[in-house]
């Protein structure tokens, strides 16, 4: 089945939106309160805009449904312990945890978007991965 057109480009623009906005309440909470707070709030931000916004604007999913919230939930979990882990690795080898940051984010957003095409938003006509 061929890939609905530009959804890879909707990704990475909608991802961006994500990230600004997330990053800008961030900015603001860390001014208003205690930064474990803050880190909390707007990353509750960031996973409740980015099923939204990658369901209905980059999948173009009819309707959200609670699994594929489940299973948005579950990725960002997933995710966060890939980034966790790989700065820790990279660090570990040297390299600065900054810069161990940036070198994840290609693979950590390419493992993103594989996982909602092919789990959190598969169509209907698509088999199965994790049912």
């Amino acid at each position: 089945m061929p890939q609905p057109t530009g959804r890879k480009r909707r990704f990475l623009g909608y991802g961006a939106l994500n990230v600004a906005l997330t990053n800008l309440v961030l900015q603001g909470l860390l001014v208003v309160m205690a930064t474990g707070w803050a880190t909390l709030l707007s990353q509750l931000l960031n996973v409740g805009l980015g099923f939204v916004l990658y369901g209905k604007r980059v999948f173009q999913v009819e309707r959200l449904r609670r699994r594929s919230a489940l299973h948005y939930g579950l990725l960002a979990l997933v995710l966060w312990w890939c980034n966790w882990g790989g700065i820790a690795l990279l660090s570990g080898w040297g390299c600065s945890r900054n810069l161990a940051a940036l070198l994840l984010i290609p693979a950590l957003a390419a493992l993103s978007y594989t996982a909602q095409k092919l789990v959190v938003f598969r169509q209907s006509n698509q088999p199965a991965v994790l049912d």
